[in-house]
């Protein structure tokens, strides 16, 4: 589960560095939007947790999101007419990374909720924080950065979040080995996410 939580947290960083450097940030203003997009949805989990949020007990943690970021930055700053000629391809790959990072949340979430509270009794409280866990994030970086948050409104964000969460709960309660599970849901978030975007699926919305 440390390998999941890694991967989540490289994942998210790059993401959060690319959304801040698509607004024009500089060098502090990515690593402070990876940090935020790395560890927001962990510290509102933890908060919710009555815990002290793990990045402040974990170095390994920060470490990660300061160097992803770092490599990111570092790479567009060299090779910035690039970044530019390719920006469509450019998003697509911080998409990937935020299924990563959504998927790889979602369950570690759950398992941070179960090892802190220290059962399964509370299955909305744990299911909620491993959504938050997911999603808490990327909230906070799309409102830093002036954009309605993605989870709101597109691409079954939060559901796939919520799918993943509920089946990773339900494998665990009924005694499927952890990384059956972990492998398992997080493959079901990112499909969905990646059927969300080929298709265009959206839940319905009012137009008006």
């Amino acid at each position: 589960m440390t390998a999941v939580e890694i991967l989540g947290i490289a994942a998210a960083a790059v993401a959060g560095a690319m959304a801040a450097m698509d607004k024009k940030a500089d060098i502090f203003g990515v690593l402070f939007l990876a940090v935020i997009t790395a560890f927001g949805g962990g510290m509102i989990r933890d908060m919710m947790l009555c815990a002290i949020p793990r990045v402040f007990t974990n170095k390994v943690y920060l470490t990660v999101t300061v160097v992803s970021a770092l490599i990111v930055f570092l790479d567009a700053y060299v090779r910035s007419e690039r970044y530019k000629a390719e920006k469509k391809r450019v998003d697509s790959i911080v998409n990937i990374f935020d299924m990563l990072a959504l998927a790889s949340y979602t369950v570690s979430g759950i398992d941070i909720a179960i090892e802190t509270v220290g059962s399964t009794d509370n299955a909305l409280l744990i299911i909620s924080c491993g959504m938050v866990t997911g999603f808490g994030g990327g909230m906070l970086r799309d409102v830093l950065t002036g954009c309605m948050p993605a989870v709101l409104y597109k691409r079954v964000y939060a559901v796939a979040s919520l799918v993943g969460a509920v089946l990773y709960f339900e494998l665990i309660y009924f005694g499927l080995p952890q990384m059956t599970g972990t492998l398992i849901s997080m493959a079901v978030i990112v499909i969905l996410r990646v059927l969300a975007t080929l298709y265009r699926w959206d839940l319905p919305k009012a137009d008006i």
